[in-house]
């Protein structure tokens, strides 16, 4: 076509018009299935893998019922693993009963942690407590983890319970709860 003319009058320019549009459409209708299969084809039945859930402690709650009744389970947050090998703990008798923080140090080196020499605390406790240094909070709850009953986790006050910490990262204040019947 040259400049001044326009298009023939025989419908051709419709027939090209309406073909591109039918040809568009056709696109998209098999893009959108293709879509459509694709993200079936991709996504499972669970739509939150293990392990996506909330960061930072959430307790999980679980619900099952059973006959009619329903039941509520709280879950603490896994524990982080912790490396007995790596952490350093002192044991310190506190309930003034002869050998105790020696047994329990050997207890706790029974588990594969690393122990200082016992020692003992200079006021006697009501109940046993496991101290942790900054940092080793899960490694004071693995600690306490080893006795029967599970003494309370907490931070290592200011002034320490005892006089030299031998470089321990988690330190076991045993008062009578502890002691072996």
């Amino acid at each position: 076509m040259s400049r001044g003319q326009h298009a023939a009058d025989d419908g051709s320019f419709g027939r090209s018009a309406s073909g591109a549009m039918a040809r568009g459409v056709a696109l998209i209708v098999v893009a959108v299935v293709l879509g459509v299969l694709l993200l079936r084809a991709t996504d499972g039945p669970d739509p939150f893998p293990a392990g996506s859930g909330p960061v930072g402690g959430d307790d999980t709650t679980t619900t099952s019922a059973t006959g009619g009744d329903a039941t509520t389970t709280t879950l603490p947050p896994p524990a982080a693993e912790v490396d007995p090998t790596t952490i350093t703990v002192l044991v310190a008798n506190g309930a003034s009963v002869s050998g105790l923080a020696g047994d329990l140090t050997e207890l706790v080196a029974a588990e594969s942690f690393q122990t200082v020499d016992p020692t003992d605390v200079d006021e006697d406790v009501e109940t046993s407590t496991v101290y942790y240094t900054p940092g080793f909070e899960e490694a004071a709850a693995a600690v306490a983890a080893v006795f029967d009953p599970a003494p309370e986790v907490a931070a290592l006050p200011d002034p320490s319970p005892v006089d030299d910490l031998a470089g321990a990262d988690v330190v076991v204040v045993a008062g009578p709860d502890l002691v072996p019947e």
